[in-house]
């Protein structure tokens, strides 16, 4: 058995030891990668902007200088594409990251709000049912009211019109007014009975529909932090019931019809077709 100490084992180097080395040296190669980009870019403007395509030369080189261009960008996608496909990677770990806890407290809001919106909604019922109760009583009450009002005046014009009835009936025996005179005035106490009548029977109308209407608003605390709403959202019965102004043309069907036409003009009733020439 050898007396010499075991050798102690080399501890390795931590391989982010020199990170900020790297670092440098990415920020380094990527600064003249952006230096390359940019100068390739003021070479194409330069070209773009200073070509006067007046003839088959300048336009054929006018092509070359969209096919360059055409380059251009697929070489900035082969730079640097890679460096955005590893951010979306990196962004798409977060939001997984961020999902895997947020999504479950998401359901669980959306049990507790169900729960909670479903109590409301059945106050709310409970609060309608109850407002139509009251004001059908009150309604009730009031036309009960209101025939009996009519009954008095009734009454009333019946009793008025029996008086004035023996009034002008003791007049005509005391040779005050004759038979003709007495139908005359006989006559006009029955028109005003009816037209006091009819006066009450517009009457009991109206005061039967002048019922204040009771406003019950449901039984439902106000919870700090929750901000009471009622959505209102629609479902479409009917298409064809639609007026115009909630229709939107279908551009995308309207493009494919007119690409497969290939026909200037009016090809569809209200879309006129046109071609652009492009390279």
């Amino acid at each position: 058995m050898s007396d010499q100490p075991a050798a102690t084992p080399e501890q390795p180097k931590h391989r982010f030891s020199n990170t900020k080395k790297i670092r440098e040296e990415i920020m380094e190669l990527a600064t003249r990668e952006v230096k390359e980009i940019e100068t390739g870019l003021a070479l194409l403007r330069t070209r773009a902007e200073s070509i006067v395509v007046r003839d088959a030369d300048s336009y054929a080189a006018a092509c070359q200088i969209a096919l360059d261009g055409r380059a251009y960008i697929k070489k900035v996608g082969f730079e640097l594409d890679p460096g955005i496909q590893s951010a979306k990677d990196h962004m798409d770990l977060l939001r997984n990251q961020k999902a895997k806890f947020v999504d479950p407290a998401k359901q669980i809001v959306e049990v507790a709000a169900q729960k909670a919106e479903s109590w409301k909604a059945e106050e709310r019922r409970k609060a309608e049912a109850e407002q139509e109760r009251v004001n059908a009583e009150r309604r009730r009450e009031a036309a009960r009211l209101a025939d009996e009002e009519r009954r008095k005046a009734d009454a009333a014009a019946a009793e008025q019109k029996k008086i004035r009835d023996a009034q002008i009936e003791e007049a005509r025996k005391a040779g005050e007014i004759g038979k003709r005179e007495a139908a005359r005035l006989a006559k006009q106490a029955e028109e005003d009975r009816l037209a006091a009548q009819e006066l009450a029977r517009k009457q009991e109308l109206v005061a039967a529909s002048s019922v204040q209407e009771v406003k019950i608003a449901p039984s439902v605390p106000k919870v700090a932090g929750i901000k009471a709403r009622v959505n209102w959202k629609f479902r479409i019965v009917d298409a064809s019931k639609l007026p115009r102004q909630f229709l939107i043309p279908d551009e995308v069907a309207i493009g494919q019809h007119v690409r497969s036409v290939k026909q200037a003009g009016e090809v569809i009733p209200g879309v006129e077709a046109y071609s652009e020439d492009g390279i």
